[in-house]
């Protein structure tokens, strides 16, 4: 399926690895999932980056790409 919410993630995730590369494959490994309730853009858990579909559709793609930068670098 052509999930264009998945689409910008996953391009916001590839923009990060040129920008950033460890923090870049730190996002790659993980599996993207929908939240339900998620009251951010992202967070991170059980293995898996948990996106707010209606927060991300508010975002910008420089936006998205902050977002992955922030809460890559707050997770353990």
């Amino acid at each position: 399926m052509d999930d264009p919410i998945r689409k910008v993630i996953q391009a916001g995730i590839v923009g990060v690895c040129f920008s950033d590369p460890a923090t870049g494959a730190k996002l790659s490994r993980l599996e993207l999932r929908q939240g339900v309730g998620t009251r951010r853009a992202f967070e991170i858990g059980d293995g898996a980056l948990i996106y707010s579909r209606e927060h991300v559709k508010a975002l910008t793609f420089a936006g998205v790409k902050d977002a992955l930068l922030a809460i890559a670098q707050t997770a353990p």
